[in-house]
Parts: C-alpha cells; sequence; structure tokens
C-alpha cells in the first residue's frame, strides 16, 4: 500500500510539468498550422533593374499596382499578412522594399509592346512572402502587363521666373530632361517642358541694390500630369543677379506687445507691471515680407519671435523700485527687412519688490507680458538707441 502510494505521489509530480509542455507544443502547433485566407488587397511596384540602360519599365495593368490575392502559409503569419491588408497594422519601410518587383532583364523586352508576366510567380518571388514563408496560390488579375519604353534626353534652357524685368546669369545655362519617349511624344515634343529654377532663398529677403549668388532647385514643367519617371540632369544651378529695390508698403499692427528684459537674477527680485501692456505701430516692408508677417502675427505665439514685432522693455541694476509709475524707453524687435515707420517710444513702468512668499514664484506681468524674460533679453536690437530715460 506505501508503494502504490509513493507511485501516485511520484506521477502527480511530474503531472503539471507534462501539462506545461502539452500546452506549449499545442501553441507551437497551433502557430504554425497551415492557414488560408482570400481576397486580400495588396499594393506593389514594378521597376526595371539598375542595368536597364535606356529602357524604363512601368506597370500598365492592373492601374495603380492593386491585386488582390489569396495565401497560404503559417496561421500567424499569415493573420499578420490579414492585419496589414485590412489597415489594421502598418507595413514597415522594410515591408514596402520588399514588394517591389525588380525585372532583371528589361533589355530583353521590346520597345513598344505590352509584355505580360504571371502574376503568381511574381509575387512568391517577392521577398515580403518568401521571407515568411507564406505561399501566394493567386492573384487577380492573373497577369501583370508591362509597358516597356525607351528613356530619352532633351536639352532645355534654364528659366529664372522668380523676379520679372531682372537679367540674371544661370550656371549652367541648361540642363537636361531624361523622360520616357512616349512621355515626350505625349505632350507634343521637347518644345513644351520648361526648366524653371526655383531659388532656394527668397531674393526679395535680401539687401536691395545688391549683387547675390544663390542655389535654386531645377524642377521640369510640362503638360499633362507629372511623372516620377523624368528627372533633371543637374538638379540644381546657381544664379547670379543684382537684387532690385522693392516697392515698400505700410501695415498697421493693433497688438504689439511689450516684453521685459533682463538678467534673470534682477528680474527675479522685482514684479514689474507695464501701461499699457500692448501698443500700435506701422511698419513698412516689400509686399511679400509683409505678407508674411501679417500671417505670424495672426499666429501670435505660435509664431517665432523673431518673425513678429516685439515691443522691449530692458531693465537694468541701476533701475530702483518705487511705487509710482514711471516713463521709460523702450525699443523694438523687427523681423529682416521691416522697418518701423511709427510707434510709441515710451511707457510707464512700475518697478517693486517681491514679497518673501512671492520670490519663489515666476515673473508674472501683466496682460501680453508672458514671455520669459531671459528668452526675450536674447534677440538683438534693431534700433539704434534702446537706453532707458531716467
Amino acid at each position: 500500500m506505501t508503494r502504490k502510494t509513493s507511485r501516485i505521489m511520484d506521477r502527480l509530480k511530474v503531472l503539471p510539468l507534462t501539462l506545461l509542455l502539452s500546452v506549449l507544443l499545442w501553441l507551437y502547433a497551433d502557430a504554425n498550422l497551415t492557414s488560408t485566407e482570400n481576397d486580400l488587397p495588396i499594393h506593389i511596384a514594378v521597376i526595371a533593374a539598375p542595368d536597364a540602360g535606356s529602357r524604363t519599365v512601368q506597370l500598365a495593368r492592373p492601374v495603380g499596382g492593386d491585386f488582390q490575392i489569396s495565401i497560404q502559409g503559417p496561421r500567424n503569419r499569415v493573420q499578420r499578412v490579414r492585419q496589414q491588408c485590412e489597415g489594421r497594422a502598418v507595413f514597415t519601410t522594410d515591408d514596402l522594399s520588399n514588394l517591389v518587383y525588380v525585372v532583371r532583364h528589361p533589355g530583353r523586352l521590346a520597345i513598344g509592346r505590352h509584355d505580360s508576366l504571371d502574376a503568381v510567380k511574381v509575387f512568391n518571388s517577392l521577398p515580403f512572402f518568401r521571407q515568411r514563408r507564406i505561399n501566394v496560390i493567386s492573384v487577380k488579375p492573373a497577369r501583370l502587363q508591362l509597358n516597356v519604353d525607351e528613356m530619352v534626353a532633351a536639352v532645355r534652357p534654364i528659366d529664372f521666373r522668380q523676379l520679372r524685368g531682372v537679367p540674371v546669369t544661370v550656371s549652367p545655362p541648361t540642363a537636361k530632361v531624361v523622360l520616357p519617349r512616349s512621355l515626350l511624344a505625349s505632350i507634343g515634343g521637347k518644345s513644351q517642358i520648361r526648366v524653371i529654377a526655383h531659388p532656394l532663398v527668397d531674393p526679395t529677403t535680401l539687401p536691395p541694390n545688391t549683387r547675390q549668388t544663390i542655389q535654386a532647385q531645377l524642377v521640369a514643367h510640362y503638360p499633362g500630369t507629372p511623372s516620377n519617371q523624368v528627372t533633371v540632369f543637374p538638379s540644381t544651378a546657381t544664379v547670379t543677379l543684382n537684387i532690385p529695390a522693392q516697392p515698400r508698403k505700410k501695415l498697421f499692427i493693433g497688438i504689439v506687445p511689450v516684453w521685459v528684459s533682463g538678467p534673470p537674477w534682477l528680474l527675479s527680485r522685482y514684479t514689474i507691471t507695464t501701461r499699457p501692456t500692448t501698443v500700435n505701430v506701422t511698419v513698412s516692408g516689400s509686399a511679400h515680407q509683409l505678407a508674411l508677417l501679417r500671417t505670424n502675427e495672426i499666429k501670435g505665439n505660435a509664431a517665432p519671435v523673431r518673425r513678429r514685432v516685439i515691443a522691449m522693455l530692458h531693465i537694468t541694476a541701476t533701475w530702483q523700485p518705487a511705487d509710482a509709475f514711471v516713463r521709460r524707453r523702450i525699443h523694438y524687435r523687427l523681423p529682416a527687412g521691416i522697418s518701423l515707420i511709427d510707434g510709441p517710444r515710451h511707457i510707464l513702468c512700475r518697478i517693486v519688490n517681491r514679497t518673501a512668499a512671492a520670490t519663489t514664484a515666476p515673473l508674472q506681468a501683466s496682460g501680453a507680458n508672458s514671455q520669459p524674460a531671459a528668452a526675450a533679453a536674447t534677440y538683438p536690437d534693431t534700433t539704434t538707441n534702446s537706453s532707458p530715460d531716467r
């Protein structure tokens, strides 16, 4: 009896381990059981191999490269692909690069003839499916139709249109546009292609009456829908020109905040109140500069400080606290190319010592004085005289 009981106890000891191993084996088998999913939407791209020479390959059918596929493979991997195809999971960058079919020998395909390939063979050759050990069993449509075309070059003059009536020197003066022959024929020949130099720096923001050399991006313009098969060589050019004086216009700004600047250790000692907290100013600049300034003023604190008009009150260690308001001089921070025409030069200011309880609190200024003074003090002055009147 004792021996029988001992056997039973020994078996009970190994029972949990047996159950655990059984569950693990079941989970592994379930994950690797063959599963099938039908009619999953998926997109692939078709490109020519680097050794294509003067040939280019496009997917003519289906348009856009959209297919419906049926797949078979390990259940967990098939379910993952299903989630990606249905938009419940994302395709990573590596996934997208592995969903590109490269035509290895496009030189063997006839130009101007629509060659077709077996879609199932194409999909099963993609690294995306081979790495997952997933088999593509059917594809709709069943064949891929390729359009093989010849790449040709058209040499075109470079046009700079940013400033009308201003003589410019573009280097190099011409650019080579490479595109499929069929596209060139469809747009009506190379005379329909314009190579436009888009400056990387807005010339209207440069100092007037100076000679400047700037970089420009070359872009091919032609009738119809832009194609990613069109390239321009070189991709950039240099443009040398005399910057003309831009017509100046005026802009009234009704709310210009008054900020307080100075050493942080000094600002933490005082409570500073300005009256008023905002001022009205009139500035001038080119139409383009004023349009940008107007947009940034509407954005308010969401716009960079250097692109807005700010009135600054700078305090120094020589200022003494007083209960009464004292007339103090202010100066302005202005964006590049913007000039001050009219605005108050003085405001009323009161400086009082902080109480012991308020010393640890951050500096608070009334109204629009919400910008940290230490940050405001870092911007360069744009006025010639910023010293306060005593």
